[in-house]
């Protein structure tokens, strides 16, 4: 535009005519911008096989870190001297990198997407605190499982099982490497013995070598087969698991107890309520958490929500009536477990194993009374995700659980004779994760568009509005170039 050359009329048409446009844009932006961009990052959230979603959860798109602690069993020799209580002391953390791939995905067309979910494992030996050949002392469990199983026997087969176990390796404690109890695994005797009689008393055996979690790294079966809502069509649905080996109930617990829902962890809904409680399934637990809100955080500059396990996350029913039903039926009404540990018996072959927060955090004082050692950490035993609500992303997970053992007398097993009652812990596994800088720093590009679009389109009014008030100045003062009462 040459002021030069147009006109009076041509110059306001051009200065009102780009204020206009200024105005328009500023106005579009501020009003359809936010709702506009909004509905893209929620077209692109569901889950497919083209979408962006599904790189970030076919392989875990930040560094997760698995944290493992062992039991040292400090005087077992000594469990027997009256007066003297078992004393375990806590060992590591042996710290694993974990990578996890989603195996055999299958897409189905009610909007629902199966799959495996394979974990592989390496040790990182400058983030542990301990060696892997660091000596551990813990419970015999392959001699506690099978005394489990024969104690409510008639005497005579309890006698002729005591021999067998007396004479086959049977013992209350045995010592090995960290890297033994947790991967790498160790022959055993009585489980050798046990693998050869082939009998129904022996349950599923079929190895004669022990692990936490032998043959588990890189072994995509062992979590179970995952059914999930892709969150196409219906975004509260996402990441939500449908069924688990094709069922939702895991038969593990009595009706609701034993439902899988909520989340793998991989994958959640946007939009979550100030208030709203999450859920996530994990295989190891046998059993759904709740985390609920405890107020707000910040990673990496990023506004979220803190979600925690709460005290009566463990409960049997003594705080929460509906929460009986983790009580294995075969305990109920007299002999459930105290507030603060899960009995993992059902789906532990029996074995009288319990899931609690770490060191008995929260739970009945009769679980750590028995021993010593237990120190709970509330800062550090806490179960929690911190959560970015509004894309349902997250950007911190803690999630620290402890196995346990209940071991007791029985007069007629030499090994359990004369021992008196306690919960021996067996390790905390502590899984850890933080976002990255890269992805957070596209996190929070995502959740600035809105706000960007607002402020480039109140600059446009800005804008706008001066060019306007510009031309009006100059048409009341009759500034214009060429204006005939100016140029007098």
């Amino acid at each position: 535009m040459c002021c030069r050359c147009c006109g009076v009329t041509q110059q306001k048409v051009w200065v009102f005519l780009l204020a206009a446009i200024f105005l328009g844009l500023g106005l579009l932006f501020v009003i359809w911008w936010p709702d506009y961009i909004n509905d893209i990052v929620y077209e692109i959230l569901p889950l497919s096989p083209c979408s962006r979603t599904y790189d970030k959860w076919s392989v875990n798109p930040i560094p997760v870190y698995l944290h493992m602690y062992l039991f040292n069993w400090t005087n077992a020799d000594q469990v027997r001297v009256k007066g003297v209580k078992p004393n375990f002391q806590e060992v590591g953390p042996f710290v694993y990198s974990e990578v996890k791939t989603k195996e055999d995905v299958t897409w189905y067309t009610n909007k629902t997407v199966s799959f495996y979910g394979k974990r592989v494992w390496h040790f990182e030996p400058e983030m542990s605190g301990a060696p892997l050949d660091a000596p551990i002392t813990g419970p015999h469990i392959p001699s506690l499982a099978a005394s489990n199983v024969i104690r409510d026997e008639p005497k005579f087969i309890k006698t002729a099982f005591n021999l067998a176990l007396n004479s086959n390796g049977g013992a209350l404690y045995q010592t090995h490497t960290a890297g033994e109890w947790l991967f790498d695994g160790f022959y055993d005797q009585f489980l050798d013995y046990a693998l050869k009689l082939n009998n129904s008393m022996t349950g599923t055996i079929n190895s004669n070598r022990f692990a936490w979690f032998l043959d588990r790294n890189g072994t995509k079966e062992f979590e179970g087969l995952f059914t999930i809502h892709t969150g196409q069509g219906d975004l509260e649905k996402m990441g939500m698991i449908q069924f688990w080996n094709g069922s939702n109930h895991t038969g593990f617990y009595e009706g609701e107890c034993g439902i899988v829902n909520g989340s793998t962890a991989d994958l959640w809904k946007p939009n979550l309520e100030p208030e709203e409680h999450i859920t996530v399934y994990i295989t190891d637990t046998c059993r759904i958490i709740n985390l609920v809100p405890s107020g707000e955080t910040e990673v990496r500059g990023i506004k979220a929500t803190r979600y925690v396990a709460a005290p009566d996350t463990y409960d049997n029913g003594q705080r929460d009536p509906n929460m009986k039903c983790y009580c294995p039926k075969d305990k109920q009404p007299d002999n459930c477990p105290a507030s603060g540990a899960t009995d993992l018996g059902p789906c532990a072959e029996g074995l009288p194993m319990y899931l609690s927060h770490p060191h008995f955090m929260y739970a009945d004082e009769s679980y750590a009374s028995t021993l010593t050692g237990m120190n709970p950490d509330y800062e550090k035993h806490q179960f929690f995700i911190i959560m970015e609500r509004k894309l349902g992303i997250p950007l911190q997970v803690n999630a620290n659980v402890m196995v346990s053992l209940l071991i007791k007398n029985d007069s007629d097993i030499t090994i359990l004779r004369d021992v008196p009652e306690f919960y021996a812990p067996l390790f905390v596994t502590s899984s850890k994760a933080v976002i990255d800088k890269e992805l957070a720093k596209s996190v929070k590009l995502l959740l600035n568009l809105p706000s960007i679009g607002l402020y480039v389109g109140i600059s446009f009014i800005v804008i706008g509005v001066v060019i306007a008030s510009i031309g009006v100045f100059l048409t009341v003062t009759h500034r214009w170039y060429g204006d005939k009462i100016n140029s007098k």
